[in-house]
């Protein structure tokens, strides 16, 4: 009996060893070489280069985008978001910007809004921001400015000042 017993002892502490022994063996191969992921959003592609490389990570090029607010050859996206843990020698894929979009912007200054939005739309353009004033000298929606200005190169998107008309005092005059 006491045999069977000593025998029964040797297999659990034989089993216990072994499943350390597993646990550890895991926890290095798993987790022993991750890094954290840096963040490259708005850096050029040499500082990713030298940023990924102190990470022990590779950087491969996705593409190229036009974007209004990272400028031309800057990176505007990457697959894997900074803060995550990655292993050591993973590539990481970036999408860097083209910049905006050229554009010659036409003269929309004195045009009623809606019509102007027509012609921005045909020529693959967008108002981004609309500011409406009062004003002594124009019809309610005309527009008054736009930025940028005419015949000027700009990105996909302008801002127009547009007439709410005559002040509502001057109007009961």
């Amino acid at each position: 009996m006491k045999k069977l017993l000593k025998i029964l002892i040797y297999l659990i502490v034989l089993s216990f060893i072994g499943l350390l022994s597993g646990h550890f063996t895991f926890e290095l191969l798993s987790y022993g070489r991750t890094v954290e992921m840096p963040g490259l959003i708005g850096k050029d592609i040499d500082e990713a280069k030298k940023i990924l490389s102190l990470s022990k990570l590779n950087l491969r090029l996705d593409g190229e985008v036009h974007d209004i607010h990272i400028q031309q050859g800057y990176i505007l996206r990457q697959d894997i978001p900074s803060g995550n843990k990655v292993k050591e020698g993973r590539e990481v894929g970036v999408v860097l910007s083209k910049g905006p979009r050229i554009k010659n912007v036409p003269d929309l200054v004195g045009k009623p809004l809606n019509e102007a939005e027509t012609i921005i739309k045909d020529k693959g353009l967008r108002i981004n921001k609309i500011i409406h004033v009062y004003s002594k000298f124009a019809e309610k929606n005309i527009i008054l400015a736009q930025r940028p200005e005419p015949h000027e190169s700009g990105g996909d998107a302008f801002s127009v000042i547009v007439s709410l008309g005559k002040f509502p005092e001057e109007e009961n005059r």
